[in-house]
This record gives C-alpha cells, structure tokens and sequence, in this order.
C-alpha cells in the first residue's frame, strides 16, 4: 500500500491518529522508532530549526521542499506536510502539491490565510473568505 494510501485509511479510522511533530532527520527516526503509525512535518518546526525564526511565511517553497524531501527518504512513515498557503494562488497550489507528491510525502496542510501568514498558534492570523479570488 502507498503512503498516502496508508495515511488515508489511518486518518478515516476511528481510532485517533497520533502524528508526532518532526523537523530533523533525528525527529524522524525518534517518531518512526517509538512506534507511531505516521509523522507530520512542522512548517513551525522546519522555520525554527532551519531559519531559526518562527513560521511567518520567511521559509520559501524551495527550502521547504527540500527539508521535506530529505525526510520523507529518511523513514519509512507517511509523513504529512506543511505547505503553507501553497505558495501563491491556485496554479501555485497545484504544482506545489505535485513536487510535494513527488517528493514522497503522503499529505499535504495548506493553509487558508491571508499573506502574510503567521503559525496557527500565533496571534495577527487572518483566514482568507471563501468567496475571495473567485
């Protein structure tokens, strides 16, 4: 079965799906080695291990991809991505989510917000309306 096969029926269990925050290779194999059935990549995590900023929309499409990349090859889970707002409007979207597919993640968070976009947790973060753009 495909990762994001896998992902899908353990997101449509009724058993609560616990997915450990990962942002380093080391995170990864803590995650995959304690036993849990799936991981989800930190855009918080990666901004602030990588950037050493939080996540404020600073860490690009490039450098997300390519942190995501080294850690769906380095574990065996299906890994659930964060890919910000999909990095511009909906062509952006698109081929995000097909390098982030080819990449080897088995899901993909994009978010809702308006630019600039700011951590879930933080505060000053503005959902976009789902009338807007169309």
């Amino acid at each position: 079965m495909s990762h994001t096969a896998t992902l899908r029926t353990l997101i449509q269990s009724p058993d609560l799906l616990v997915m450990p925050g990962i942002l380093d290779g080391f995170s990864a194999r803590l995650v995959e080695h304690s036993g849990f059935a799936a991981g989800f990549i930190s855009g918080a995590g990666l901004s602030e291990t990588l950037l050493g900023w939080s996540d404020v929309g600073l860490m690009g499409f490039e450098l997300n991809l390519a942190a995501v990349t080294r850690l769906a090859a380095c574990c065996t889970l299906p890994l659930l991505a964060d890919a910000d707002t999909g990095y511009g409007n909906a062509v952006n979207v698109y081929h995000t989510t097909r390098a982030f597919e080819q990449a080897g993640v088995a899901g993909l968070m994009i978010e809702d917000q308006t630019w600039p976009k700011r951590c879930g947790h933080m505060q000053g973060k503005e959902v976009r309306s789902i009338y807007q753009n169309l």
